[in-house]
């Protein structure tokens, strides 16, 4: 019988606990992307990528160039020579696969750096948002964690977006690519 109790008292407690609690969802991949600060920070990205896509692009030819003089030229060659040739291609295979990783994981390094302040704020925003409006929980829908949500209620993505000044629109991921591309000198 004791036990009985002590099990209806935590059932008791428990549903009191959880009547209290204000739970919310949020969508971050729509607030982020509605910041105007992701934009600049989009396009800094970019451009560091074309930067490593122009070098990459410089060697490939060298490459190319090399490979394409020892493949014509190379019965005229001595052996000497084309040893040495040879030898060079394997080089530069060598540094290119070198710099594509070490690329890679600068450009995942900078675009981290890049998005930090844009995380920091956006943090700040969904801790001031649940703070002023009470939530104890906030789900965020675009990491898939929730399976199921209301639709409507809870969702404070508008307010997180208002707070930290996120107005830009967002593109819709089910838009046909031709009809939201611009121009390139456009706006």
């Amino acid at each position: 019988m004791r036990k009985l109790i002590v099990a209806l008292a935590a059932i008791f407690t428990f549903g009191t606990v959880s009547a209290q609690q204000k739970i919310g969802h949020l969508n971050s991949a729509e607030i982020l992307q509605a910041m105007p600060e992701y934009k600049t920070m989009s396009e800094a990205v970019d451009k560091k990528k074309q930067e490593y896509a122009k070098i990459m692009e410089n060697m490939y030819a060298e490459y190319e160039k090399k490979s394409k003089a020892v493949q014509e030229g190379g019965d005229k060659m001595t052996q000497a020579v084309l040893d040495v040739n040879v030898q060079e291609i394997k080089d530069l295979e060598k540094r290119i696969q070198e710099f594509e990783q070490k690329a890679q994981q600068e450009l995942q390094k900078y675009a981290e750096d890049q998005m930090k302040p844009l995380q920091d704020k956006y943090m700040k925003g969904v801790k001031d948002v649940s703070k002023e409006q009470g939530y104890t929980y906030i789900f965020d829908i675009a990491a898939g964690g929730v399976v199921y949500y209301p639709e409507a209620s809870g969702d404070i993505t508008q307010a997180v977006k208002t707070k930290i000044g996120a107005t830009l629109p967002v593109p819709n991921p089910n838009a046909p690519a031709s009809s939201t591309a611009k121009p390139a000198g456009g706006k």
